[in-house]
Formats: structure tokens, sequence, C-alpha cells
């Protein structure tokens, strides 16, 4: 299913363009954004295959639905993958999209396709991961630091000495590097807490169980673990039998994201904590955005931060009361 992309081709066309063809290429797309009764928004996430994205879409899509004459495209690469993203970006150019939102998979790989969006009249925001030298009118996301700060306080509430490993996703993604970094920031206060190891799932499901599983079996002494992305958690409960014994036994595990599966996580058992923020919040806001700039030259704040919260055993229930009652719409 992965898509076709000849990114190195473009990038050389790209390269040696004279000037008047880069004007003819950036006056279709003004064209094509003109000739169009109706705004046309797409959604680049970072992949397909990441549930994660799911609930964003949710929200774009709902809010798109309470506006009129704006239309609503998602797409993305397969896998996580930069460069079909960048091209992806350079295709809706062309296509003559007024407004993208997308999260980066490499804040610099990306940023020269926000920049010739940008340049082509396209508002361009980004949501979670972000790429912040780019042309982007702002970041709808999260203290990135400050959330993995809060998951090491978090963390070291639970557990006084002892090792502990993390788990994240894409190299070279911002907002994961962010996290990790506020989380060492807060661990590396208590001399007595040693983390040991950072495997990295590239934001694969299936990878993530196994390598959680992997270290668990491979490190009986391990005390704690910090997901700095809840991809174990997209998958069956029940494939994760060493997190569970690892939890049950007194081993700390705290992990970004409070989506169904963490939730679930925290009451089955295989979970100490979650720092939650809201996926859902992050699609309508930047809906909101894009219109607010294209349709009123209305310049956002940058970034813009929306509000943590922790998951623990003391609150699962109301929070799975509203995961019922809005299927994680909140």
């Amino acid at each position: 299913m992965k898509q076709s992309i000849h990114r190195r081709t473009f990038l050389i066309t790209a390269v040696q363009a004279s000037a008047g063809l880069i004007a003819a290429s950036a006056g279709l797309s003004a064209c094509s954004r003109k000739t169009s009764t109706a705004m046309k928004l797409a959604f680049v996430p970072k992949a397909l295959n990441n549930p994660v994205f799911e609930i964003t879409r949710a929200g774009a899509e709902d809010r798109v639905r309470e506006l009129s004459d704006v239309s609503f495209r998602w797409i993305a690469p397969t896998t996580t993958d930069a460069a079909a993203q960048s091209q992806i970006i350079d295709d809706l150019i062309v296509q003559g999209i007024d407004g993208i939102c997308t999260s980066c998979n490499d804040p610099a790989a990306l940023l020269p396709a926000i920049n010739r969006a940008v340049d082509a009249g396209v508002a361009v925001v980004t949501w979670d991961a972000d790429s912040p030298k780019s042309k982007r009118l702002t970041n709808i996301g999260i203290d990135q630091e400050g959330a993995g700060f809060k998951a090491g306080e978090l963390l070291l509430e639970r557990m006084k000495t002892g090792k502990v490993a993390i788990l994240t996703g894409t190299p070279g993604a911002l907002n994961l590097e962010q996290r990790r970094n506020g989380f060492l920031r807060a661990v590396t206060q208590n001399p007595q807490v040693e983390v040991i190891a950072t495997d990295r799932c590239n934001d694969d499901v299936q990878r993530a169980v196994e390598i959680v599983e992997q270290r668990i079996n491979a490190t009986p002494d391990l005390a704690g673990y910090f997901f700095v992305g809840m991809w174990p958690f997209f998958a069956d409960l029940k494939t994760l039998p060493q997190l569970k014994d690892f939890v049950s036994q007194g081993g700390v595990c705290v992990s970004l994201d409070a989506l169904e599966g963490a939730l679930n996580a925290i009451e089955g058992g295989y979970a100490s904590a979650l720092v939650g923020y809201s996926w859902y919040g992050f699609g309508r806001t930047a809906v909101d955005v894009l219109v607010d700039y294209i349709r009123r030259s209305v310049k956002p704040p940058d970034p813009l931060y929306t509000q943590l919260f922790v998951v623990d055993a003391s609150n699962i229930a109301d929070y799975q009361r509203r995961q019922r009652e809005t299927g994680g719409r909140f």
C-alpha cells in the first residue's frame, strides 16, 4: 500500500527550475484555489498506520461538518516517512489546497516543503510534532518537554530507586525528543534512578509490543518504564503479559497519551499513570485556526498549547465514563 513517491526526482527538478517555472507552479496553485467555491483543507499526519492520529481526524471532521463551504482531506504516507510526507505537501500545493495541518516526521526534512507551501499562498499549521524554524503559522499541541517532565515526576512519586527504560517512536521526531528530554530532566533529580535504555519502535504498534515484552524479560531488575507515546496500548492488552506482571509486582509504567487503549491499560493494571491531553481538540482547533486565517487574516498565537491532565487509579472511573459517553471526543 505504500505510495510510490519520486521525491529525489522532484527535488532535483525543483533545485534546477528556472524562476519562470517556479512562478508558473505558484500561479497554477493560486488559480486552482481561486476557482474553487469551497475552502479546501488537508491534514497530513505522520503516517496512516499510527492510530493515535485518528481522534484528531474525528475532531477535524466534526468541526468541518459544522461549517459551510469547507472541504477536508486526510492524506499521509502509509508508514512514517519524511520524504513521502514532503512529497504529499508538494502535491497538495499543485492541487490548489488552501490550508494544510501537518504533524512532522522530521522538522528539518519537512521545512522546505512547508516553506514552499507558504510561499505559494497556502496557510500551514503543524500539530503535535512541529517544524519550528519553518514558515508555518503556529504549532497546535502541548508543551512537549513539560509533558515529559510531568511523566518523570509521576514516575519518581511511585519509585525511589532502580533502573528505568524508555520506549519512543520515530527517531528525529521533535515532539518525541522533547518529551524524552523533559522526562530525563525530571528523573535525573534522583541519582538513585538510572535510565538504562531508549528503545525505538518507529511508531509501529506491533514492534512496540515486542520491544516492551523483550525489554522486561531481559531486565529482571527493571523498576520503571516510560512510554513516550502509547503505542503498545493500541494493541490487544493480552499481548502484553510481561508488562502486566511487571506492574502487578511493583514496577512503574508511565505513558504519554490517554486515549481508549491507555485508559484500559490503567484499569487493567498494565500502567500506573498517564499524562493526557485532547487529541480531539487538536483537530477542531486546527480547522478553526486555518479558517480564521484564510477568511479573516486572523493570525493565531504561536504556539497554541492545550491543557495536560493526569489519569491514574484515583480517577480512571471518571475518564472511562467520559470515553463511553463521547467515544473519546474530549
